[in-house]
């Protein structure tokens, strides 16, 4: 029988491959959103060789003290939420869960040996997000919500900003589980005002299903909402050209919006430029393939009935249908001139980065004989992993394993493996390998917080600048041990907002020289630098 699984995470930063979960709240549902259990909510204690972003910090209240203090060791979380995610039947969302909250749960389970995505399939169960339906819902059908809006004037999805524009509960925000209150109240809301479209979104769990809707072997047209042009709601009339060379769950489709015809003469080197390069790197000009690689396996909001859009919503966004179906006859001329499979396979046939093992996830899948070796591992008692030396095939495992026990059976280690802990903690938090944060970049970061706060109008709030000297004293004590030599000197004591409110000092009296000269001013003590 199967159940809905709300949940939400809280984390050190919003970098899913790279951050880590401070909290974990979850609820269970009915499949007609009926409460059926007891709100779960879950901390987990700080890793060693991690530090948070001191913004995350101050946004969610939650500091790594409040977390050695109440928090699950990172082992028992972990398996903590397994069990929630896993149980038979489960079908898990969230709000944006997909693209993040799913994502910092795969790499945890990763780095803990655990499979990643067995959970998602596995005894019946799936995953699901709000957020696609909710983009369906303001696309397709407005008139169902209040949408709110940025300082920008721009329509807002942010879930703190339409609770409160539809009178929804969600106090506190950036709390797990008053977020997880919020995603079903909200899905609550468009299950009762739009029945049929909640249905079909929730439908798209089924990656099968979404693959009918952009049908490869019909070349049939279909609608297609995600991130966007906030001018046309994130709609596009999309037509599926062929799956992708590499990745069986994803369908790529050609936004017919866009003239096929500049298909005819490109090459792949200029079609992976203009697919990969990233915003931020684009000259002026820069025209980006019109390709999207949709994945039928994310829940993605696709639509093979057109009639969705109505022709009204259709001239309020400036979507223009006729156009984008009067190039479906050129695109299919252009595909019998053009060998656009071998052409999308030398495209997409890229060496993988290398990156740290922890963050190699996708460098590929385990084969079957790791896989067994890895849960075993993790059924052993201390002592026999002490002395267990596995001949991975895979070589991501060897450092994964060593992690791995450093964290949660560091009497384990013998020597050598010891000072190659302590070596991956110095290059991470000091050196910053491989882009991780830093203790450098923790200190400027919670200097510019502060200065952020202080210049802000709004009145000075104390506890806000109390998360941050507790942020700043948990990274100063993380580097007095990896770092007792001061390779990274220690920032000037950091303001309090009585001292941002305080009069400048002046300067020090001038003094008479009690030997006749001119007056002096008294020569300034030197003070060694103070040791973190």
């Amino acid at each position: 029988m199967n159940s809905l699984l709300a949940y939400d995470y809280e984390t050190t930063g919003v970098d899913p491959v790279r951050d880590r979960p401070v909290q974990f709240a979850c609820l269970r549902l009915d499949m007609e959103l009926n409460v059926i259990g007891r709100p779960t909510t879950l901390y987990c204690r700080p890793s060693p060789d991690h530090l948070p972003d001191p913004l995350a910090c101050v946004q969610t209240g939650i500091t790594p003290q409040r977390c050695q203090e109440v928090g699950l060791p990172e082992l028992q979380f972990v398996e903590a939420v397994h069990r929630e995610l896993a149980a038979p039947g489960t079908i898990a969302f969230g709000y944006n869960s997909i693209a993040f909250d799913d994502e910092i749960t795969r790499f945890m389970f990763w780095r803990n040996l655990m499979d990643p995505y067995a959970r998602e399939w596995k005894d019946g169960c799936g995953r699901w997000d709000l957020l696609g339906l909710v983009r369906a819902t303001y696309a397709l059908r407005p008139e169902t919500l209040e949408w709110p809006r940025d300082e920008q004037g721009e329509v807002s999805l942010g879930l703190e900003r339409i609770s409160a524009a539809n009178g929804l509960p969600h106090e506190p925000a950036h709390d797990a589980l008053s977020d997880v209150v919020a995603t079903v109240a909200l899905a609550r809301r468009i299950r009762e005002r739009q029945p049929q479209l909640f249905a079909h979104c929730f439908s798209m769990l089924d990656k099968n299903l979404a693959l009918q809707e952009m049908d490869v072997a019909s070349k049939a047209p279909f609608i297609h909402i995600d991130r966007g042009s906030a001018q046309a709601a994130g709609i596009r009339i999309m037509m599926p050209l062929a799956p992708h060379p590499t990745n069986r769950n994803e369908v790529v489709a050609w936004d017919l919006s866009k003239d096929p015809r500049q298909l005819l003469d490109i090459d792949a080197e200029t079609m992976r430029k203009r697919l990969f390069t990233s915003s931020e790197e684009r000259p002026e000009g820069f025209e980006p393939m019109p390709i999207r690689c949709i994945a039928a396996n994310k829940s993605p909001a696709v639509f093979r009935n057109l009639g969705v859009l109505s022709r009204e919503r259709a001239a309020e966004l400036g979507i223009d249908l006729g156009a984008a179906l009067a190039n479906m006859p050129v695109m299919l001329g252009v595909l019998e001139t053009v060998d656009l499979p071998r052409l999308l396979q030398v495209v997409f046939d890229r060496d993988p980065a290398e990156c740290d093992p922890e963050e190699a996830l996708y460098a590929g899948f385990l084969g079957n004989a790791d896989r067994r070796l890895l849960d075993q591992l993790r059924s052993m008692d201390p002592a026999t992993l002490a002395t267990l030396k596995p001949g991975f095939l895979d070589p991501r495992l060897d450092e994964l394993f060593l992690r791995y026990k450093a964290r949660h059976f560091p009497a384990t280690l013998s020597q050598r493996e010891e000072d190659k802990w302590e070596e991956h903690r110095f290059r991470k938090l000091i050196e910053g390998i491989a882009g991780s944060r830093t203790v450098a970049m923790v200190r400027e970061a919670a200097a510019r917080c502060r200065q952020s706060l202080a210049a802000s109008s709004a009145p000075a709030d104390p506890a806000k600048f109390q998360l941050l000297d507790d942020v700043l004293a948990y990274t100063n004590g993380v580097a007095a041990v990896i770092d007792p030599f001061g390779t990274v000197p220690q920032p000037p004591e950091p303001a309090t907002p009585a001292d941002l409110a305080a009069p400048a000092p002046q300067p020090a009296p001038v003094q008479p020289d009690l030997f006749g000269g001119a007056d002096v001013t008294p020569g300034k003590r030197r003070v060694r630098p103070r040791r973190p």
